[in-house]
C-alpha cells in the first residue's frame, strides 16, 4: 500500500481540520430498541393469521418487520443474522434442520450477496491504494474554476459525487470536507456568511444522490436485487445508470442556478480560488503503477459490465460477458490484481483490503433483505394479496401519475426516518401488485422509488451519512439542514415524478 495517507488534508498555518465522528445512541437506548426489535420478531410468531396472509406469511412478517426496525435503529449486522434464524424457523423453506440449513444457503448463496463481497474488495481496494486522493485533487486543480465561485462549486460538488459513486457517501464526505473547511478558513468564509450552509448542505446533497448511481454495488444492489428475484425481470445496468446521472445532473444544475439568481449569497471572496495555490498547497507524489492500474481499471469495468446491454448477444465477447455475469467479472477482476506484483506484495491483498473495507453490516443485510423480500413476495405467505385488499381504497382507481406521485412521496416520507434500501424493499410488492393491476409497466416505478429513498438528509435516522451530517454541529445547524434540505428534498420529489418517471419510462 502506498506510504501517503489516504484522507488528505489542505494544511493552514493554524492547524488541521479534523472530521469529529457522529454522536452516537446511548446503551440504554439501544438496548430498547434492541428490545422492541426481537418483540416484534416474536408476537408475529404467534398471532393468528389475518387478511389472508398464512401462518407461515405471519412468521416472515414479524421477522421482515423486526429486522427493518432494528435496521434503522440499532445495526444491520445481527438483526440480519437474528431474522434469518427466525425465518428458518417458519418452515417457508422447509420444516426442522432442513428448512434452517435452505435458508441459510438460499440467503448467503445469492448471486446477490457474493457479488456484494467481491465488489466492496475490488473497489476497497481503489480507496486503500489512495487513488481517492487524486480523484479529489483532480477535480481541484482544474484550471476553470480560478476565479469562477459558480464553476469552483459545480468542479467541488462533481468531485463529492463521483467519489460518493465509487466509495461511499461517507468516504466522500470524510474525503471533501477537510478541505472545504481549510478553503473556506483560508477564503476568510465564516459560519455567520449567508454562504456558509447553502455550500455545505449542497455539498451533502450531493454526496447522497451519488450513492445509488451503480447497480451492481452498496446498498441500491439490495434495491435492484429485490425487484430483479419478485418481478422475475432483468434491470439494465447502462438505462438505470444514465437514469441517475441524468437527473443527478438536473437536480445539481437546478441548485446552482437557484443560488445564483434568487437566493444570491456573496461568493465574491471564492473568486479568490485559485487552481494553482491549490495544487501547490496539496502536492501529492506522482502516481504509482498500482494506483494508475486501479484508475485503468475503474472504466474498464464499468465498460464490461455495460457491454451486454447495448452490443449483439452474438458477439463471442458479449456472450462470455454474459456467461461471467457482474459477478464473474468483479471476480476475474480480484484474482487479476491478486496476482500482479507491486514491490513486495500484489496490487490487491485481499486479506488486508477486506479487514479494512468490508462492510459486514451491508454484506449480511443484503442476505436477509433479498431473502425475505422473496419470501414475503411469494404466493404462499399471502402477503402479496392482503397488500391489494389494505391499499385497494387508497391506490386502486387512480391514474398512473397519481399512482407514481403518491409511491415517490411515501418513499421520500419514510427513508428520512427508516433504513433506506429496506424501505424500497418494503415498497417492491406493492409497487408490483398494483402494476399489475393497472396494466403499467413495473421497472420505471421502482427504479424511480429505488432512488428516491436515497434521497435522505432530514434526520439522522435518515442513513448513516445522514448521522454524521447531523452530528457536526460545528458546521451545520439542523435549522440549516431543515431548511435547505427540505426545498432540496421536495425538488428532487417533483423532479423525478415530472421529468424522472416519463425518463425512466423512455430508458426502460
Amino acid at each position: 500500500m502506498p506510504e501517503q495517507s489516504k484522507n488528505f488534508s489542505f494544511q493552514n498555518d493554524d492547524k488541521d481540520i479534523v472530521c469529529t465522528p457522529e454522536k452516537k445512541p446511548t446503551n440504554t437506548k439501544l438496548y430498547i430498541h434492541s428490545l422492541v426489535g426481537i418483540a416484534i420478531m416474536v408476537v408475529f410468531q404467534f398471532l393468528p393469521p389475518m387478511g389472508g396472509i398464512t401462518p407461515i406469511g405471519m412468521k416472515m412478517v414479524g421477522a421482515f418487520l423486526g429486522m427493518v426496525y432494528l435496521w434503522s435503529l440499532v445495526d444491520t449486522m445481527w438483526p440480519s443474522l437474528l431474522g434469518l434464524i427466525v425465518m428458518g424457523f417458519s418452515g417457508f423453506a422447509g420444516k426442522g434442520a432442513e428448512g434452517m440449513i435452505n435458508t441459510m444457503l438460499n440467503a448467503f448463496g445469492q448471486n446477490t450477496v457474493l457479488l456484494t463481497l467481491f465488489c466492496m474488495v475490488l473497489f476497497g481496494a481503489l480507496y486503500e491504494s489512495g487513488c481517492t486522493n487524486y480523484i479529489a485533487n483532480w477535480f481541484l486543480t482544474r484550471k476553470i474554476i480560478t476565479g469562477r465561485p459558480y464553476v469552483f462549486m459545480a468542479i467541488f460538488y462533481m468531485a463529492c459525487y463521483w467519489l460518493s459513486t465509487l466509495i461511499s457517501p461517507i468516504s466522500s464526505l470524510l474525503v471533501m470536507w477537510p478541505i472545504a473547511l481549510s478553503l473556506m478558513e483560508e477564503l476568510g468564509i465564516e459560519l455567520c456568511d449567508k454562504f456558509w450552509p447553502y455550500f455545505f448542505v449542497g455539498m451533502f446533497f450531493v454526496s447522497t444522490l451519488g450513492q445509488p448511481l451503480f447497480p451492481f454495488m452498496g446498498a441500491q444492489l439490495i434495491v435492484v436485487s429485490a425487484f430483479q428475484s419478485m418481478s422475475g425481470l432483468l434491470v439494465p445496468y447502462g438505462s438505470y445508470m444514465a437514469l441517475n446521472l441524468i437527473m443527478c445532473f438536473l437536480l445539481g444544475a437546478t441548485y446552482l442556478l437557484v443560488l445564483k439568481f434568487i437566493i444570491r449569497p456573496d461568493v465574491s471572496k471564492l473568486k479568490a480560488v485559485d487552481a494553482e495555490r491549490i495544487a501547490a498547497q496539496n502536492t501529492l507524489p506522482p502516481m504509482n503503477i498500482q494506483q494508475k492500474a486501479f484508475l485503468y481499471m475503474l472504466p474498464v469495468y464499468i465498460v464490461l459490465l455495460l457491454m451486454p446491454s447495448f452490443l449483439p448477444k452474438n458477439f463471442p465477447l458479449v456472450k462470455t460477458l454474459m456467461t461471467l455475469g457482474p459477478l464473474g467479472v468483479t471476480i476475474v477482476f480480484v484474482v487479476f490484481f491478486s496476482i500482479i506484483r507491486f514491490k513486495s506484495g500484489p496490487f490487491l491483498n485481499f486479506k488486508e483490503v477486506a479487514y479494512g473495507q468490508l462492510s459486514w453490516g451491508i454484506y449480511f443485510m443484503i442476505a436477509a433483505a433479498v431473502y425475505g423480500a422473496n419470501a414475503l413476495s411469494d404466493d404462499s405467505t399471502g402477503v402479496k394479496a392482503f397488500l391489494l385488499d389494505v391499499l385497494n381504497p387508497i391506490l386502486g382507481g387512480r391514474s398512473e401519475m397519481v399512482f407514481v406521485a403518491i409511491m415517490f412521496t411515501v418513499a421520500l416520507i419514510i427513508t428520512n426516518f427508516a433504513n433506506n434500501a429496506a424501505m424500497a424493499v418494503v415498497l417492491m410488492p406493492v409497487i408490483l401488485a398494483f402494476s399489475e393491476q393497472m396494466g403499467i409497466e413495473p421497472m420505471p416505478v421502482a427504479m424511480g422509488v429505488g432512488m428516491m429513498v436515497f434521497v435522505a438528509m432530514l434526520t439522522p435516522a435518515a442513513s448513516p451519512h445522514a448521522g454524521m451530517m447531523h452530528g457536526r454541529k460545528d458546521i451545520y445547524t439542523t435549522g440549516d439542514i431543515m431548511r435547505i434540505g427540505f426545498p432540496q428534498c421536495i425538488l428532487a420529489l417533483v423532479y423525478y415524478i415530472v421529468i424522472g418517471y416519463p425518463l425512466a419510462k423512455l430508458l426502460f
